[in-house]
């Protein structure tokens, strides 16, 4: 039986709701932004976690970087809990463990050039040669396609596809064995996304990475990913091999997000669309996550949240009706 490189148990992450005088009064309510999320990575693979905006996927990914704390919960990464860990417990661990932010260009100071920027990392993990961190820095460059000219450019002096390469090499310059992808592509034309794709497939190999993909897009998660986790409102309703999902999705809200997929073959045809708005999962919130909008909601779907279960080797689903 394989062992996970990191395991998530029943995760929670709550956000307060404060009324129309914001923070003079206590909060109103709570947002759950992810509730009792558990889920696997395994080394070496690649997990896509799929979902539409604000249905806690990138919370998610930052609690699993120690960037967000959630309330419970545990996160298991080679036999220590990173939710128990303090600031300085954990900073050992990020040399393992890095992100790739959907917009990289906010987290680079724009006063230090792209040398300076890659060779931080190196610096704050204990490389105190100036030349070994140069030579790393050069070598991190052309691993992602950039060249040494780049090394003294500022970053608003690169592309945008320029600047998400300089993202991932800023990540995997201290060689981490986990890196959790926020949606690093979908600011980017579709011929750029191909080519950072490729490379990020390119690099795993390379490099034995593991990935946590984190996107909205259901063909770039099909195309990079050997398992695949759909999130609604906080919860993972659906977990499978990509081949399996793709062949035949089960729960509601899956089939939703394929009924989504651009198809010209299907160009003037009736398409079933997702009826409503996403809704906010307050603490007084009951039922399953989707009864809201769900065509097969009934009685108990309002007021008893289904379990996440295996319906098939490697299959699972959370729906009363599945």
């Amino acid at each position: 039986m394989k062992t996970p490189l990191i395991e998530v148990k029943d995760l929670r992450k709550r956000y307060p709701i404060y009324g129309p005088l914001g923070k003079l009064f206590p909060p109103k309510t709570h947002m759950n932004a992810v509730s009792g999320l558990s889920l696997q990575i395994y080394e070496g693979e690649t997990y896509g976690l799929v979902g539409e905006s604000g249905c806690g996927k990138t919370t998610t990914g930052r609690s699993i970087l120690g960037l967000t704390k959630p309330e419970e919960g545990e996160i298991w990464y080679r036999g220590k809990n990173l939710v128990q860990l303090s600031d300085r417990e954990f900073r050992p661990l990020r040399r393992d463990i890095q992100m790739v932010f959907q917009d990289p260009l906010s987290s680079l100071s724009p006063w230090q050039r792209i040398g300076a920027l890659l060779e931080e990392p190196l610096r704050i993990q204990g490389e105190k040669d100036g030349e070994k961190r140069r030579d790393k820095v050069l070598s991190i460059l052309e691993k992602v396609g950039l060249s040494q000219e780049h090394y003294f450019r500022y970053p608003h002096e690169l592309s945008g596809g320029q600047v998400q390469r300089m993202g991932i090499a800023r990540a995997l310059i201290i060689e981490p064995k986990l890196i959790v992808c926020d949606e690093p592509v979908s600011a980017l034309d579709v011929s750029i996304q191909a080519q950072i794709l490729n490379m990020l497939t390119a690099l795993q190999r390379e490099m034995g990475l593991t990935l946590l993909f984190i996107s909205h897009d259901m063909g770039v998660v099909r195309y990079l990913s050997d398992r695949i986790g759909v999130m609604y409102l906080g919860a993972l309703v659906e977990e499978s091999t990509t081949d399996e999902l793709f062949a035949g999705p089960l729960h509601p809200y899956t089939k939703a997000l394929f009924a989504s997929i651009p198809d010209l073959s299907k160009r003037g045809k009736e398409r079933e669309m997702l009826g409503g708005e996403l809704p906010v999962r307050t603490d007084e919130f009951k039922g399953c996550v989707f009864h809201t909008r769900c065509p097969y909601a009934e009685e108990r779907c309002s007021q008893e949240e289904p379990v996440l279960q295996e319906v098939s080797p490697g299959h699972k689903v959370a729906c009363h009706k599945v």
